[in-house]
Protein backbone atom coordinates (compact mmCIF):
# COMPACT_ATOMS: atom_id res chain seq x y z
CA UNK A 1 0.00 0.00 0.00
CA UNK A 2 1.37 3.37 -0.75
CA UNK A 3 1.92 5.30 1.87
CA UNK A 4 -0.94 7.94 1.86
CA UNK A 5 -3.83 9.24 -0.32
CA UNK A 6 -6.18 11.92 0.01
CA UNK A 7 -9.11 13.21 -1.62
CA UNK A 8 -12.30 15.44 -1.52
CA UNK A 9 -11.79 19.53 -0.62
CA UNK A 10 -12.30 21.69 2.59
CA UNK A 11 -15.46 23.53 0.99
CA UNK A 12 -18.62 23.86 2.51
CA UNK A 13 -20.70 20.25 1.74
CA UNK A 14 -17.58 18.51 1.16
CA UNK A 15 -14.86 16.40 3.27
CA UNK A 16 -11.41 15.88 2.79
CA UNK A 17 -10.24 12.21 3.62
CA UNK A 18 -6.98 11.11 3.91
CA UNK A 19 -5.53 7.23 3.51
CA UNK A 20 -2.25 5.91 5.61
CA UNK A 21 -1.03 2.75 6.95
CA UNK A 22 -2.87 1.98 10.08
CA UNK A 23 -6.19 0.79 11.39
CA UNK A 24 -7.34 4.22 13.03
CA UNK A 25 -10.18 6.24 12.16
CA UNK A 26 -9.89 9.83 13.10
CA UNK A 27 -12.95 12.46 12.62
CA UNK A 28 -12.46 16.23 12.95
CA UNK A 29 -16.00 18.15 12.50
CA UNK A 30 -17.45 21.41 13.82
CA UNK A 31 -20.05 19.29 15.77
CA UNK A 32 -18.50 15.97 17.48
CA UNK A 33 -20.73 15.47 19.86
CA UNK A 34 -23.87 15.77 17.23
CA UNK A 35 -21.80 14.36 14.19
CA UNK A 36 -18.96 12.36 14.67
CA UNK A 37 -20.64 8.68 15.70
CA UNK A 38 -22.97 9.03 12.35
CA UNK A 39 -19.67 9.74 10.38
CA UNK A 40 -17.83 7.19 11.80
CA UNK A 41 -19.90 4.73 11.36
CA UNK A 42 -20.16 5.67 7.03
CA UNK A 43 -16.44 5.57 7.56
CA UNK A 44 -16.40 1.86 8.98
CA UNK A 45 -19.26 0.48 7.03
CA UNK A 46 -18.00 2.22 3.68
CA UNK A 47 -13.87 0.53 4.48
CA UNK A 48 -16.26 -3.08 5.46
CA UNK A 49 -17.88 -2.90 1.84
CA UNK A 50 -15.02 -2.14 -0.24
CA UNK A 51 -12.99 -4.88 2.06
CA UNK A 52 -10.12 -2.40 2.70
CA UNK A 53 -8.96 -4.00 5.88
CA UNK A 54 -5.52 -2.49 7.74
CA UNK A 55 -6.60 1.00 6.70
CA UNK A 56 -6.37 4.03 8.78
CA UNK A 57 -8.70 7.13 7.61
CA UNK A 58 -8.83 10.58 8.51
CA UNK A 59 -11.73 12.91 7.86
CA UNK A 60 -12.14 16.37 8.15
CA UNK A 61 -15.80 17.29 7.33
CA UNK A 62 -17.41 20.54 6.74
CA UNK A 63 -21.00 19.33 6.07
CA UNK A 64 -20.67 16.63 3.99
CA UNK A 65 -24.05 14.23 3.50
CA UNK A 66 -23.28 10.47 4.27
CA UNK A 67 -23.05 9.58 0.54
CA UNK A 68 -20.11 12.08 0.05
CA UNK A 69 -17.97 11.17 3.30
CA UNK A 70 -19.10 7.44 1.64
CA UNK A 71 -17.94 8.27 -1.80
CA UNK A 72 -14.78 10.35 -0.67
CA UNK A 73 -13.34 7.62 1.39
CA UNK A 74 -13.86 4.63 -1.24
CA UNK A 75 -11.95 6.94 -3.75
CA UNK A 76 -8.58 7.61 -1.28
CA UNK A 77 -8.99 4.10 -0.39
CA UNK A 78 -9.22 2.81 -4.08
CA UNK A 79 -6.56 5.44 -4.93
CA UNK A 80 -4.00 3.90 -2.35
CA UNK A 81 -4.62 0.24 -3.21
CA UNK A 82 -1.90 -0.94 -5.32
CA UNK A 83 -4.34 -3.34 -7.43
CA UNK A 84 -6.71 -0.03 -7.01
CA UNK A 85 -8.97 -1.33 -4.89
CA UNK A 86 -12.88 -3.19 -4.76
CA UNK A 87 -15.19 -0.87 -5.92
CA UNK A 88 -18.43 -0.40 -3.85
CA UNK A 89 -21.17 -1.94 -5.69
CA UNK A 90 -24.52 -0.23 -4.90
CA UNK A 91 -28.48 -1.24 -5.08
CA UNK A 92 -30.67 0.80 -6.95
CA UNK A 93 -33.55 0.54 -8.80
CA UNK A 94 -34.53 3.02 -11.25
CA UNK A 95 -37.37 3.00 -13.25
CA UNK A 96 -36.30 3.18 -17.29
CA UNK A 97 -37.24 6.16 -18.98
CA UNK A 98 -39.87 6.98 -22.07
CA UNK A 99 -38.77 6.91 -25.25
CA UNK A 100 -40.70 9.82 -26.58
CA UNK A 101 -40.85 11.54 -22.84
CA UNK A 102 -40.93 15.59 -22.75
CA UNK A 103 -36.87 16.65 -22.60
CA UNK A 104 -37.64 20.75 -22.66
CA UNK A 105 -34.24 21.18 -20.50
CA UNK A 106 -31.16 19.24 -19.62
CA UNK A 107 -29.59 20.73 -16.72
CA UNK A 108 -25.70 20.19 -16.02
CA UNK A 109 -24.17 19.77 -12.83
CA UNK A 110 -20.23 18.98 -12.33
CA UNK A 111 -19.70 15.47 -10.73
CA UNK A 112 -16.78 16.26 -8.77
CA UNK A 113 -18.66 19.31 -6.69
CA UNK A 114 -20.95 17.79 -3.67
CA UNK A 115 -22.32 21.62 -2.74
CA UNK A 116 -23.27 22.21 -6.34
CA UNK A 117 -24.95 18.44 -6.59
CA UNK A 118 -27.15 18.74 -3.35
CA UNK A 119 -30.86 19.52 -4.25
CA UNK A 120 -29.86 19.27 -8.04
CA UNK A 121 -32.77 17.33 -8.29
CA UNK A 122 -35.25 19.38 -6.82
CA UNK A 123 -35.10 22.38 -9.30
CA UNK A 124 -37.97 20.80 -11.58
CA UNK A 125 -35.59 20.02 -15.25
CA UNK A 126 -36.41 17.26 -17.23
CA UNK A 127 -33.08 15.99 -17.50
CA UNK A 128 -29.96 16.47 -15.10
CA UNK A 129 -27.04 15.81 -16.47
CA UNK A 130 -24.06 14.85 -13.96
CA UNK A 131 -21.11 16.07 -15.61
CA UNK A 132 -17.62 14.34 -15.69
CA UNK A 133 -16.44 15.50 -19.20
CA UNK A 134 -15.54 19.58 -19.13
CA UNK A 135 -16.35 20.80 -15.53
CA UNK A 136 -14.28 18.01 -13.93
CA UNK A 137 -10.79 18.64 -14.06
CA UNK A 138 -8.34 15.61 -15.41
CA UNK A 139 -6.87 15.14 -11.95
CA UNK A 140 -10.89 14.50 -10.63
CA UNK A 141 -11.94 12.67 -13.11
CA UNK A 142 -11.22 9.18 -10.69
CA UNK A 143 -12.75 10.72 -7.88
CA UNK A 144 -15.77 12.19 -9.39
CA UNK A 145 -16.89 9.16 -11.15
CA UNK A 146 -17.22 7.71 -7.63
CA UNK A 147 -19.31 10.42 -6.21
CA UNK A 148 -21.33 9.96 -9.32
CA UNK A 149 -22.03 6.81 -8.84
CA UNK A 150 -22.75 7.54 -5.09
CA UNK A 151 -25.06 10.39 -6.06
CA UNK A 152 -26.80 8.05 -8.25
CA UNK A 153 -27.90 5.85 -5.35
CA UNK A 154 -28.12 8.42 -2.41
CA UNK A 155 -30.27 10.63 -4.50
CA UNK A 156 -34.30 10.13 -5.68
CA UNK A 157 -34.50 11.34 -8.91
CA UNK A 158 -38.01 12.12 -9.96
CA UNK A 159 -37.32 13.12 -13.30
CA UNK A 160 -34.34 11.56 -15.91
CA UNK A 161 -31.07 11.42 -14.73
CA UNK A 162 -27.91 11.17 -16.97
CA UNK A 163 -24.39 11.02 -17.00
CA UNK A 164 -22.27 12.65 -19.34
CA UNK A 165 -18.93 10.62 -19.32
CA UNK A 166 -15.26 11.44 -21.19
CA UNK A 167 -14.78 10.35 -24.85
CA UNK A 168 -14.53 7.01 -24.72
CA UNK A 169 -11.01 6.64 -25.52
CA UNK A 170 -10.01 9.37 -22.89
CA UNK A 171 -11.89 8.12 -19.74
CA UNK A 172 -15.02 7.38 -21.38
CA UNK A 173 -14.82 3.58 -21.02
CA UNK A 174 -13.85 3.76 -16.80
CA UNK A 175 -16.90 6.12 -16.48
CA UNK A 176 -19.13 3.83 -17.39
CA UNK A 177 -17.84 0.70 -15.95
CA UNK A 178 -18.32 2.54 -12.47
CA UNK A 179 -21.37 4.55 -12.67
CA UNK A 180 -23.94 2.30 -14.53
CA UNK A 181 -24.28 0.31 -11.28
CA UNK A 182 -26.55 3.36 -10.20
CA UNK A 183 -28.52 3.02 -13.32
CA UNK A 184 -28.89 6.16 -15.23
CA UNK A 185 -31.59 6.45 -17.84
CA UNK A 186 -28.74 7.63 -20.03
CA UNK A 187 -25.64 8.47 -21.26
CA UNK A 188 -24.36 11.94 -22.90
CA UNK A 189 -21.32 10.93 -25.41
CA UNK A 190 -19.60 14.40 -25.81
CA UNK A 191 -17.95 15.37 -29.10
CA UNK A 192 -19.88 12.34 -31.39
CA UNK A 193 -18.40 12.26 -34.94
CA UNK A 194 -19.50 9.19 -36.54
CA UNK A 195 -22.36 6.00 -36.20
CA UNK A 196 -19.16 3.82 -34.88
CA UNK A 197 -18.97 6.28 -31.66
CA UNK A 198 -22.19 5.40 -30.56
CA UNK A 199 -21.98 1.83 -31.85
CA UNK A 200 -19.18 1.51 -29.38
CA UNK A 201 -21.20 3.01 -26.48
CA UNK A 202 -23.88 0.89 -27.50
CA UNK A 203 -21.60 -2.50 -27.34
CA UNK A 204 -20.31 -1.44 -24.17
CA UNK A 205 -23.35 -0.20 -22.36
CA UNK A 206 -24.79 -4.20 -23.68
CA UNK A 207 -21.98 -5.86 -21.81
CA UNK A 208 -22.12 -3.88 -18.71
CA UNK A 209 -25.67 -4.06 -18.59
CA UNK A 210 -25.34 -7.77 -18.74
CA UNK A 211 -22.66 -7.79 -15.91
CA UNK A 212 -24.71 -5.60 -13.61
CA UNK A 213 -27.81 -7.43 -14.14
CA UNK A 214 -29.17 -4.53 -15.72
CA UNK A 215 -31.90 -5.19 -18.78
CA UNK A 216 -30.53 -5.24 -21.89
CA UNK A 217 -31.00 -1.70 -23.62
CA UNK A 218 -32.83 0.11 -20.86
CA UNK A 219 -29.62 2.69 -21.02
CA UNK A 220 -30.49 5.34 -23.44
CA UNK A 221 -28.29 7.32 -25.12
CA UNK A 222 -27.92 10.82 -25.72
CA UNK A 223 -24.90 12.27 -28.60
CA UNK A 224 -23.53 15.57 -28.56
CA UNK A 225 -21.82 16.79 -31.77
CA UNK A 226 -19.46 19.34 -31.22
CA UNK A 227 -17.40 19.45 -34.08
CA UNK A 228 -17.86 20.10 -37.96
CA UNK A 229 -17.15 16.63 -38.67
CA UNK A 230 -20.19 15.63 -36.13
CA UNK A 231 -22.26 18.40 -38.10
CA UNK A 232 -21.86 16.83 -40.98
CA UNK A 233 -22.23 12.92 -39.98
CA UNK A 234 -25.13 14.17 -38.14
CA UNK A 235 -27.91 11.48 -39.79
CA UNK A 236 -25.45 8.53 -39.73
CA UNK A 237 -24.87 9.49 -35.95
CA UNK A 238 -28.85 9.99 -34.92
CA UNK A 239 -29.69 6.52 -36.96
CA UNK A 240 -26.81 4.73 -35.42
CA UNK A 241 -28.73 2.55 -32.43
CA UNK A 242 -32.32 1.80 -31.01
CA UNK A 243 -30.84 3.10 -27.66
CA UNK A 244 -30.76 7.20 -28.97
CA UNK A 245 -33.67 9.05 -28.45
CA UNK A 246 -32.15 12.90 -28.78
CA UNK A 247 -29.56 14.42 -30.28
CA UNK A 248 -28.15 17.83 -28.80
CA UNK A 249 -25.87 20.46 -30.02
CA UNK A 250 -22.72 21.96 -27.88
CA UNK A 251 -21.83 25.22 -30.16
CA UNK A 252 -19.16 26.36 -27.69
CA UNK A 253 -16.72 23.69 -29.25
CA UNK A 254 -18.78 23.65 -32.48
CA UNK A 255 -17.37 27.20 -33.20
CA UNK A 256 -13.98 26.69 -31.78
CA UNK A 257 -13.67 23.78 -34.12
CA UNK A 258 -14.83 25.29 -37.32
CA UNK A 259 -13.49 29.06 -36.18
CA UNK A 260 -16.79 30.65 -36.41
CA UNK A 261 -17.95 33.37 -33.45
CA UNK A 262 -21.02 32.58 -31.73
CA UNK A 263 -23.82 34.19 -33.11
CA UNK A 264 -27.06 33.03 -34.27
CA UNK A 265 -26.32 33.04 -38.26
CA UNK A 266 -23.39 31.48 -37.74
CA UNK A 267 -24.82 28.49 -35.97
CA UNK A 268 -27.42 28.32 -38.27
CA UNK A 269 -26.18 25.61 -40.90
CA UNK A 270 -25.27 23.44 -38.33
CA UNK A 271 -28.93 23.56 -35.97
CA UNK A 272 -30.39 23.16 -38.83
CA UNK A 273 -28.70 19.87 -39.96
CA UNK A 274 -29.09 18.72 -36.43
CA UNK A 275 -32.77 18.92 -36.30
CA UNK A 276 -33.12 17.07 -39.73
CA UNK A 277 -30.93 14.40 -38.31
CA UNK A 278 -32.82 14.36 -35.45
CA UNK A 279 -36.18 14.67 -37.44
CA UNK A 280 -35.50 11.91 -39.82
CA UNK A 281 -34.31 9.78 -37.33
CA UNK A 282 -37.33 9.96 -35.16
CA UNK A 283 -35.04 11.40 -32.08
CA UNK A 284 -35.41 14.68 -30.56
CA UNK A 285 -33.56 17.18 -30.74
CA UNK A 286 -31.71 19.50 -28.08
CA UNK A 287 -29.89 22.92 -28.72
CA UNK A 288 -26.78 24.02 -27.23
CA UNK A 289 -26.39 25.79 -23.90
CA UNK A 290 -26.59 29.71 -23.66
CA UNK A 291 -23.53 30.60 -20.88
CA UNK A 292 -24.45 33.82 -19.91
CA UNK A 293 -26.60 33.21 -16.95
CA UNK A 294 -27.60 36.48 -16.49
CA UNK A 295 -28.61 37.63 -19.46
CA UNK A 296 -32.22 35.91 -19.66
CA UNK A 297 -33.32 38.30 -22.21
CA UNK A 298 -30.66 36.62 -24.70
CA UNK A 299 -31.82 32.85 -23.44
CA UNK A 300 -35.53 34.17 -24.27
CA UNK A 301 -34.75 34.87 -27.49
CA UNK A 302 -31.91 32.08 -28.48
CA UNK A 303 -35.17 29.63 -26.82
CA UNK A 304 -37.66 31.21 -29.47
CA UNK A 305 -35.35 30.65 -32.23
CA UNK A 306 -34.25 27.31 -31.52
CA UNK A 307 -38.06 26.40 -31.46
CA UNK A 308 -38.73 27.87 -34.70
CA UNK A 309 -36.08 25.49 -35.86
CA UNK A 310 -37.36 22.55 -34.36
CA UNK A 311 -35.55 22.10 -31.35
CA UNK A 312 -37.53 20.27 -28.47
CA UNK A 313 -35.29 21.95 -25.78
CA UNK A 314 -32.28 23.63 -24.85
CA UNK A 315 -29.38 23.08 -22.56
CA UNK A 316 -29.02 24.69 -19.01
CA UNK A 317 -25.61 25.52 -16.78
CA UNK A 318 -28.13 27.14 -13.84
CA UNK A 319 -31.25 26.30 -12.54
CA UNK A 320 -32.55 29.91 -12.77
CA UNK A 321 -32.78 29.35 -16.83
CA UNK A 322 -35.28 26.82 -16.54
CA UNK A 323 -38.16 28.52 -16.27
CA UNK A 324 -37.42 30.49 -19.19
CA UNK A 325 -36.47 27.09 -21.40
CA UNK A 326 -39.10 25.36 -20.18
CA UNK A 327 -41.79 28.50 -21.25
CA UNK A 328 -40.40 28.81 -24.68
CA UNK A 329 -40.28 24.90 -24.93
CA UNK A 330 -44.20 24.45 -23.76
CA UNK A 331 -47.30 25.30 -26.05
CA UNK A 332 -48.91 28.92 -25.13
CA UNK A 333 -52.79 28.41 -24.62
CA UNK A 334 -53.13 30.29 -27.67
CA UNK A 335 -50.86 27.33 -29.46
CA UNK A 336 -53.32 24.56 -27.70
CA UNK A 337 -56.91 26.32 -28.59
CA UNK A 338 -55.99 26.47 -32.12
CA UNK A 339 -54.60 23.03 -32.87
CA UNK A 340 -57.76 22.06 -30.77
CA UNK A 341 -59.51 24.29 -33.73
CA UNK A 342 -58.02 21.85 -36.40
CA UNK A 343 -58.54 18.56 -34.79
CA UNK A 344 -62.31 19.50 -34.58
CA UNK A 345 -62.71 20.38 -37.57
CA UNK A 346 -61.33 17.61 -39.12
CA UNK A 347 -63.92 15.70 -36.86
CA UNK A 348 -66.93 17.20 -37.93
CA UNK A 349 -65.54 16.94 -42.11
CA UNK A 350 -64.94 13.28 -41.64
CA UNK A 351 -68.73 13.11 -39.91
CA UNK A 352 -69.88 14.70 -43.02
CA UNK A 353 -67.85 12.39 -45.12
CA UNK A 354 -66.75 15.98 -46.72
CA UNK A 355 -62.76 15.05 -48.66
CA UNK A 356 -61.61 18.29 -47.80
CA UNK A 357 -60.91 20.15 -44.20
CA UNK A 358 -61.29 23.92 -43.23
CA UNK A 359 -60.57 26.17 -40.74
CA UNK A 360 -61.81 29.99 -40.66
CA UNK A 361 -62.19 29.60 -44.70
CA UNK A 362 -58.03 27.92 -44.94
CA UNK A 363 -57.40 24.14 -46.27
CA UNK A 364 -56.35 21.88 -43.16
CA UNK A 365 -53.90 19.55 -45.06
CA UNK A 366 -52.36 16.21 -43.44
CA UNK A 367 -49.43 17.50 -41.78
CA UNK A 368 -51.23 20.54 -40.21
CA UNK A 369 -53.24 17.63 -39.28
CA UNK A 370 -50.49 15.79 -37.57
CA UNK A 371 -48.72 18.67 -36.25
CA UNK A 372 -51.66 19.53 -34.08
CA UNK A 373 -52.38 15.95 -33.18
CA UNK A 374 -48.95 16.08 -31.68
CA UNK A 375 -49.00 19.67 -30.15
CA UNK A 376 -52.00 18.19 -28.17
CA UNK A 377 -50.25 15.10 -27.43
CA UNK A 378 -47.35 16.38 -25.73
CA UNK A 379 -49.25 19.71 -24.12
CA UNK A 380 -51.07 16.30 -22.16
CA UNK A 381 -47.68 14.73 -21.44
CA UNK A 382 -46.31 18.20 -20.14
CA UNK A 383 -49.19 17.90 -17.52
CA UNK A 384 -48.82 14.56 -16.06
CA UNK A 385 -50.81 12.37 -17.85
CA UNK A 386 -48.63 10.42 -19.59
CA UNK A 387 -45.05 12.33 -19.13
CA UNK A 388 -42.83 9.84 -18.39
CA UNK A 389 -44.36 7.84 -21.55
Amino acid sequence: MATEGTVGTNEKGDCLVTVNPGNVVDVATKSPEMLEPGIRAVIEETLHRIQANGVGVSVSDEGALDHVIAARVEAAVRATLPDGGKPLVLNVQRVTSGRHRPRRSRLYAPGNQPRLLVGIDLHGADCVLLDLEDSVPLSEKRAARILVKHTLFAVPFQEEVWVRINPLDVGGREDVAEILIGQPNGICLPKAESANDVQALSELLAEIESECGIGEGTTWIMPIIETARGILHAEAIASADPRIVLLAFGAEDYTRDVGALRSRHALLFARSMLVAAARAAGVQASDTIYANVEDEPGLAEECVSARELGFDGKGAINPRQLPTIHQAFSPTEAELEHARAIVEAAREAEVRGLGAVSLDGRMIDRPVLDRATRLIKYADKLSGGDRHA
